[in-house]
């Protein structure tokens, strides 16, 4: 850890100068498909495969630029319609990376399980 001196109230504190790990959950790279939803129905739902995952979050690259910070969506794993394992998250946008003049990183935080409305 690396700090630094700060003044406070005339005194000398010491500050912490290194970025904390602010996650919760380790990440795991995982490829998964999964279909990303705005709640904007304006928008359209985007089928991507994530870079990687965690217990309460994802991270997938896109092309799609419409993505903001704070945009609430469902996430659904496994979107077959027959498919067991089925299930759909809400989450929301918490980052946004230019990956290339191409692509964009998109981290997205899951908020709770949604109803079966939001399939």
């Amino acid at each position: 850890m690396t700090f630094a001196a700060a003044q406070l109230y005339g005194k000398e504190i010491p500050v912490l100068t290194e970025p904390r790990e602010r996650r919760l959950y380790s990440r795991i790279d995982l490829s998964q498909a999964v279909r990303i939803r705005p709640f904007d129905s304006n928008l359209p739902p985007e089928y991507c495969t994530t870079l990687n995952t965690s217990e309460d979050g994802l991270y997938f690259p896109t092309q799609a630029g419409h993505y903001v910070l704070g945009m609430g969506v469902y996430v659904t794993t496994d979107f077959g319609p027959d498919s067991p394992l089925h299930s759909t998250f809400v989450g929301v946008v918490v980052r946004i990376d230019k990956l290339n003049s191409d692509n964009w990183g998109i981290a997205i935080h899951v908020i709770s399980p949604s109803s079966a409305a939001a399939n």
